[in-house]
Formats: C-alpha cells, sequence, structure tokens
C-alpha cells in the first residue's frame, strides 16, 4: 500500500464523525443484573457488549461477551439453579464489568475513535455527551462505514 492511499484513508477517516455512523439506540444494562440476563441480552440483540449505567443513566461499567467467555474458562463458577454462581453467591454484571470505560463524543472523528479501539482492544466504544449514552460505536459499525462509504 503506498503512502498515498495511506493518507487518503487517513482523510477519510477523520472526515467522518462518530455521530454520523453510530447506533443511536444504546443497550444499556444495569449492575443489578443477573449474569444470566446479561447472556440472554446479549444473545438476543446479537451484540458483543453492552455499557452499564446506573439509576440517573450514569455510565459505571461496561460489559462484554469476552467476560462471559472468562466465567466459562474459571472453574470457579457454576451454573445453578438457572444462575452463574460463584461460591453459592449468584453473579451480577456489577462483579465482572469493567469498570474504567473508554468513551467518545458525537463529534469524536472516526480515525480517533479507531485508534482508540485498537490501541485499548476495545470492540464496543460509548458515546457520551454530558456524561450520557448518546449512542454506540462497534467494531461493524467502523467496517460498514469504511467499506460501504466510497467517497
Amino acid at each position: 500500500m503506498g503512502i498515498e492511499n495511506l493518507v487518503e484513508i487517513n482523510k477519510k477517516l477523520r472526515k467522518i464523525k462518530v455521530a454520523d455512523i453510530m447506533s443511536r439506540f444504546a443497550i444499556t444494562t444495569s449492575p443489578e443484573t443477573s449474569i444470566m440476563d446479561l447472556a440472554h441480552l446479549l444473545m438476543r440483540f446479537k451484540i458483543s457488549g453492552v455499557p452499564v449505567v446506573s439509576q440517573n443513566k450514569i455510565i459505571v461499567g461496561i460489559v462484554t461477551a469476552t467476560d462471559l467467555f472468562d466465567i466459562m474458562n474459571d472453574m470457579v463458577f457454576k451454573l445453578e439453579n438457572g444462575q452463574v454462581q460463584e461460591n453459592g453467591k449468584v453473579l451480577y454484571v456489577k462483579d465482572i464489568m469493567v469498570k474504567n470505560v473508554f468513551s467518545v463524543t458525537n463529534e469524536t472523528p472516526l480515525f480517533d475513535a479507531l485508534k482508540l479501539m485498537i490501541d485499548k482492544n476495545i470492540y464496543t466504544l460509548p458515546v457520551v455527551s454530558d456524561n450520557e449514552i448518546t449512542g454506540i460505536i462497534g467494531r461493524r459499525d467502523v467496517i460498514n462505514s469504511f467499506y460501504a462509504n466510497k467517497d
């Protein structure tokens, strides 16, 4: 790939804003959601992760399919009585969510969002304004936008 092509790709990624490609309907969950309910949510909507929000809609974490995989690989956790448990205690989203959440704004260039996603190995990136979720952007959104947009 020539340098001219890289420059064109860079320009294209900087012209597109996150607001142009984000999903405006962000599915969220609460810290009190059970792990089984979370798994059903991810499967029902065919998504790989969801922001975790407090009662006043502030992001307090994020939980992904990778977190569910980690539970399946850990011998400490059991599936019992229809719930994921650790030492007889039902697990909730708050027990496994990542609390250090990276996010972007509506005006963030796609180039910067993509760089953050790559650098931090992020698949699901909340879009926020005044600490409230306005949308969500995933790797699939980035790929669709980049390869579908011929400009």
